[in-house]
């Protein structure tokens, strides 16, 4: 397996919060030593699971450092598991150049199990973990083994598809912010950031919590799409707007078909983010969905701006991006940096409201699933949302 380097996933790397996690609940009882031969199937099949992140000494390039055992640190508790519990793992410390870049926690149940999959954003995006969730339900049920699929990340921006390339004012703004940056000539170690990260995490909390969709509710909200030519994801938006006045939610996107060096099943990050501005001029959930619909196709159709945010990462210097977060959040004095974290991605107000839903799945080794989404510093609220064998699951993370 050829180096991998982070490239666009470097934005993810000195941030708070790029933790993100899967709830499981599996009927079978438990078995230490069947679940820990799960752990190392599954990384032997996934070479970032073997992964910590380190600095290439000759470039200063951020890679995946993979080691010849598995990474992935387990955690057995007896159950069972509530969200509390998850608030007090997720602020855990984490030294990702010495730790994995996934933890499974387990709470032993009678006659069950739950299993709580809580991966670094660096690692993997939503739909790549709930890939991970499924191959660990299916190992341990049935035996079946996990396909090796090694990964193969966006190498170079060449790699965007055509139209992809940032130009005018966006192009603008990153050459003087990388101009600025060198002007500057500062850098941010990881010590640094770890030491910000504590202190953010002490000031800072997020509160999580489910949210109960029946079968019938999701059933009318089915139908309601059906007969309207609209996606759930696009009437979750119209209550989103209706419900919080937001002007702006932040929806994520797949687009591992868009890259031919996708692996299927290979780890890694092939998602996007898109804004989606509030159609202000229509008033009820139908029409509000109606219009919404109409602006995520053109995004979907638009490479520049589906791609938009995935440009600005390749363009950006790295040691500019390390720096964007935390300067934003005024914990590092930097005018370059504090533009792009501030004024391009957010960071210095919580601002953004987001939905992430990762579509659904049917299998027959899970009971039940939840997407416990991340917090970004740039959001007030998130939404994750998964549906397993037809029902639907909400859980949102909410910076308090």
């Amino acid at each position: 397996m050829n180096r991998q380097y982070a490239i666009s996933e470097r934005a993810h790397f000195m941030c708070p919060n790029m933790n993100f996690g899967i709830l499981l609940r599996i009927e079978e009882e438990f078995d230490e030593s069947r679940l820990r031969d799960v752990i190392d199937k599954m990384s032997a099949a996934h070479p970032f699971l073997k992964a910590v992140m380190a600095f290439e000494e000759e470039t200063g390039k951020l890679f995946y450092s993979v080691g010849p055992d598995s990474m992935v640190k387990v955690n057995i508790e007896e159950g069972p598991f509530d969200l509390s519990l998850y608030e007090s793992i997720n602020k855990k410390e984490r030294d990702i150049t010495k730790e994995g870049l996934l933890e499974v926690y387990i709470y032993t149940n009678s006659g069950y199990f739950e299993v709580v999959m809580l991966a670094h954003h660096l690692l993997v995006d939503g739909r790549g973990l709930l890939q991970l969730a499924q191959e660990l339900a299916d190992c341990y049920v049935e035996g079946k083994a996990p396909i090796k699929a090694e990964e193969r990340l966006i190498a170079d921006i060449s790699e965007l598809p055509e139209g992809s390339r940032l130009s005018g004012m966006s192009r603008f703004l990153v050459q003087r912010a990388n101009k600025q940056w060198k002007k500057e000539k500062h850098k941010i170690s990881y010590d640094e950031y770890l030491k910000f990260e504590r202190e953010y995490n002490l000031g800072h909390s997020i509160k999580y919590t489910s949210y109960d969709i029946s079968d019938d509710e999701y059933s009318s909200m089915c139908k309601l799409c059906h007969e309207n030519d609209f996606s759930i994801n696009d009437l979750l938006m119209a209550k989103m707007y209706i419900k919080t006045g937001c002007k702006k939610i932040i929806i994520a996107a797949d687009i591992r078909n868009k890259f031919s060096n996708y692996r299927e099943g290979a780890l890694g990050n092939y998602s996007t983010a898109m804004g989606i501005i509030n159609p202000a001029s229509a008033k009820d959930e139908v029409s509000k969905a109606r219009e919404i619909h109409k602006t995520v196709k053109k995004f979907l159709s638009d490479n520049k701006k589906l791609m938009l945010v995935l440009a600005c990462y390749f363009d950006i210097d790295p040691t500019l991006l390390d720096a964007a977060a935390i300067s934003g959040m005024g914990g590092f004095e930097s005018k370059a940096a504090s533009f792009v974290g501030g004024g391009m991605f957010g960071f210095a107000t919580p601002s953004s409201y987001s939905i992430t839903n990762l579509g659904k799945i049917e299998n027959r080794n899970i009971k039940s699933a939840m997407f416990i989404p991340p917090a970004s510093p740039a959001s007030i609220f998130t939404l994750g949302v998964v549906t397993v064998n037809g029902k639907m699951y909400a859980c949102g993370s909410a910076n308090t």
